[in-house]
């Protein structure tokens, strides 16, 4: 039987997912299908070779050597990877985005609310890492964790706060995650990949691509809602008191990705859109 909590996620689920949109009244631009059809020559010609050998041992192999075979480079370009599409990686069956582990979505620093400038931030809020440094290093989502940090959406449902203590120390508009979202995912691919072998010695096989398009932001909030979205906060004090500060980053499991967009279609290999 179904727990209240499990019931709760549910429809907080199908509440932000509903949309009256049908796949009609949202057709591709002719730029986007132009991009998808210059990564779909150079996928092909990966996914001939068959089984190719990692170029990076690790999580981040996967994306990695797709990406050297595209001949990207690595970036945080706050723009898709693919002359403005993004490419997304992933060891998963070919069928659906369907593991729990996490995917990066887009850095974006909040608009903080304490008062505090950010070396203050880090002093006050953080702790001393096993390099003796004053850090701020910790994985937020809807449930408060062992710092007393959450993420809640307000009722309106048009911002995003990070509490702590139940205190709002920062946020986001739900205009200025759409923001993000667009410019980094207006459409992407993600591409589902076999693999063997383990280590230096694991093998990639590039098969399956799904392409994604229209990203919501109140699909984003839904997600919080399900305790799928994760925001990173990633700071430490240098030696000289200023902030090393990699970038607040938000991060969505993997199985719920899906969940971010109005459309998707697959294309490799070819099937309907859905």
């Amino acid at each position: 039987m179904l727990t209240e909590s499990a019931i709760l996620k549910a429809f907080l689920i199908l509440l932000a997912f509903a949309t009256p949109l049908l796949a009609q009244d949202l057709p591709a631009t002719d730029a986007q299908r132009e991009v998808l059809d210059q990564f779909l020559i150079r996928f092909d010609r990966i996914s001939d070779q068959g089984f190719v050998k990692t170029r990076r041992t690790g999580d981040t192999g996967v994306g990695y050597t797709l990406e050297s075979l595209l001949e990207l480079e690595e970036n945080n370009s706050p723009r898709g990877d693919f002359l403005g599409m993004e490419v997304k990686a992933y060891r998963d069956s070919e069928d659906e985005f369907d593991d729990h582990e996490k995917m990066n979505l887009f850095l974006k620093e909040p608009e903080w609310s304490d008062g505090l400038k950010s070396a203050e931030r880090v002093h006050q809020y953080g702790y001393r890492d096993l390099n003796g440094r004053q850090a701020w290093y910790l994985s937020v989502t809807g449930k408060v964790n062992d710092a007393g940090l959450q993420l809640q959406v307000n009722q309106q449902r048009d911002s995003l706060t990070i509490l702590r203590h139940g205190q709002a120390i920062g946020s986001w508009s739900v205009d200025i995650l759409q923001k993000r979202l667009t410019e980094k995912h207006s459409h992407s691919v993600f591409v589902a990949v076999e693999t063997r072998g383990e280590g230096k010695d694991e093998e990639f096989r590039y098969r399956t691509v799904t392409w994604c398009r229209h990203p919501s932001a109140a699909r984003l909030l839904g997600l919080v809602d399900s305790g799928d979205v994760i925001v990173e906060l990633r700071m430490h004090l240098r030696d000289n008191g200023s902030v090393r500060n990699h970038g607040t980053a938000f991060r969505v499991r993997k199985h719920q990705l899906e969940h971010l967009f109005a459309m998707q279609e697959r294309v490799r290999p070819k099937t309907d859109a859905r």
